[in-house]
């Protein structure tokens, strides 16, 4: 408690921060950004009859339920009961279409709706920092499809659960003010989709489960930016890639504040809907585990009377592997040119109130603390890609991460499941590049939605059945699929020459000739053993 007496402040929005410190150009929330996050109305539809009907009109009528965004129907907290849940208590009967038949041993298969409708009316504010700007609504993450209208105007689908998106509100909004409509679908059927852990494993993740925000946006702007650090150069490179609503080529520059010292200024060489730099670095500063020192950077795009301003940051630090003079032991992974140890441990980051979302950012923060105060120094986040506010303090804490991307479900590996795939892991890359702490993507979990996730649990489960007279795994080869593997870590090694990439990271049994690595930066593999003697030999 504060020396004066009284309670620090609360938010009375959920999760009221901004949710991109790596991307961030709004500064003071209500005045420059407008954070949704909260109740909105809403609705499921069981029957798909929501476009007929036009429930995305203009005209108000009652809807009985609300629901509390940015946490997934199916989590606790979305109702406002997560101070509530807990280990034996963490998914609500709401979603269910059947909530007395359902048990904590079918509430991953039960029915359950698929469609829910929000809708929630936004009033802009009647400043300069608004008038003349395109108002962006932007979306952290909704799974799976998501449709949006504004004051009955029809603005556009996307598909995919995990990174951001966003719609253009401006033609829409009326006199500064419009309801908004979102319909989200995510099918019980989703084996074709990127779920992670949500197949079969863990509780669903349906509808928004990041931040939603409007902001202002200049019509010509900063779209996205890549920074790769050169600490044996001493050298930065900047990539900023430029969206605008005119053509012209506007002037770009930097600045750059450094974790001691003096900020120094930057021009970049731009030309249409780009712009790049290398800049020295002199002291270099190294971001490690111990001491993870950060450089502040500020984009500034001007043309005409525009521009726009973003604020982020990076580490110089450097990942790499070393051979050592045995040639049948690995190569030495080293963090800035020095041997490193990994004592990692696998990160889950499901919640018990939210399910993927943490229902307060300092819950993210603790479980970084936590894993750096029990001694270790690396998190692979399992087969999701997570909350920018995670990445955002392992970047200041001086944690490393593997980052994995959520496998499709089993039987999905069709031309659909791939396309889905591969525009998740392009996204997802984009999205997370400029994090110091990433160290390595992992692109494929064992052989989930391969058909992995069934053999496993059949081979590591007591008591189930063993095929007939086999002693061991077998396996066919799988030809298209490796192809395909091999394929995706060449388009990941492309989109991301920074970083070690595994192709597969698999069970010990699957290293076998029919079915083992294609072609990867980490061999790895898992033993699911729970004596430590049997272990240890």
């Amino acid at each position: 408690m504060p020396r004066s007496g009284r309670q620090p402040h609360v938010s009375p929005i959920p999760r009221p921060e901004y949710p991109r410190p790596d991307f961030q150009r709004g500064k003071v929330e209500g005045v420059d950004w407008l954070n949704l996050n909260g109740p909105w109305d809403f609705r499921f539809d069981p029957s798909r009859v929501g476009e007929d009907e036009k429930w995305y009109g203009r005209r108000q009528e009652n809807w009985r339920k609300q629901i509390i965004v940015p946490f997934c129907w199916e989590s606790l907290a979305a109702w406002g009961e997560g101070e509530a849940a807990g280990n034996d208590h963490y998914y609500s009967a709401n979603v269910f279409l059947n909530p007395l038949e359902v048990t904590h041993g079918n509430h991953r298969t039960a029915p359950r709706h698929e469609v829910g409708w929000y809708r929630r009316k936004v009033t802009l504010p009647d400043t300069d920092v608004w008038v003349g700007k395109r108002v962006i609504l932007h979306i952290g993450a909704a799974d799976f499809f998501t449709d949006c209208w504004c004051n009955g105007v029809y603005l556009g689908r996307h598909e995919g659960g995990y990174t951001p998106f966003e719609f253009d509100l401006t033609e829409a909004v009326v006199e500064g003010e419009g309801p908004i409509l979102l319909r989200v679908e995510d099918p019980m059927d989703h084996h074709e989709q990127p779920v992670g852990k949500q197949w079969g494993w863990y509780t669903t993740t349906s509808g928004i489960w990041q931040t939603v925000f409007v902001e202002p946006r200049p019509t010509v702007y900063i779209e996205s930016f890549k920074i790769f650090p050169d600490i044996d150069a001493g050298t930065v490179r900047f990539e900023v890639n430029l969206g605008a609503y005119f053509e012209g080529v506007p002037e770009v520059t930097a600045e750059i504040t450094p974790p001691v010292g003096e900020s120094w200024g930057v021009p970049f060489e731009s030309t249409l809907g780009m712009a790049t730099k290398i800049t020295a670095i002199d002291p270099v500063y190294l971001w490690d585990t111990f001491d993870p020192k950060l450089y502040e950077v500020v984009f500034t795009v001007r043309m005409d009377n525009a521009g726009d301003q973003v604020r982020g940051y990076f580490g110089m630090r450097k990942i790499a592997s070393e051979l050592i003079e045995d040639a049948d032991a690995p190569a030495m992974l080293c963090l800035n040119n020095k041997p490193i140890y990994l004592r990692g441990v696998l990160y889950q980051s499901y919640h018990p109130g939210g399910v993927y979302t943490a229902t307060k950012a300092s819950t993210l923060r603790n479980d970084i603390v936590a894993a750096l105060d029990a001694g270790f120094d690396f998190l692979r986040i399992h087969i999701k890609l997570d909350d920018p506010l995670l990445l955002y303090y392992a970047d200041t804490l001086g944690m490393l991460i593997m980052q994995d991307f959520p496998n499709f479900g089993e039987g999905g590996d069709t031309p659909l499941g791939r396309k889905r795939f591969e525009e998740m892991m392009v996204r997802g890359i984009k999205r997370d590049f400029n994090h110091p702490s990433i160290i390595s993507w992992c692109i494929f979990n064992e052989s989930w939605g391969f058909g992995g996730q069934n053999e496993l649990m059949q081979w590591i489960t007591p008591g189930k059945a063993k095929p007939k007279g086999e002693t061991e795994p077998q396996r066919l080869a799988n030809l298209s699929s490796f192809e395909w593997i091999h394929r995706t870590w060449q388009r990941a090694k492309e989109l991301d020459p920074t970083r070690l990439v595994e192709d597969m990271s698999v069970v010990v049994w699957e290293h076998l000739a029919a079915y083992g690595h294609v072609e990867t930066d980490v061999n790895s593999w898992h033993f699911y053993i729970d004596a430590y003697e049997l272990a240890k030999k």
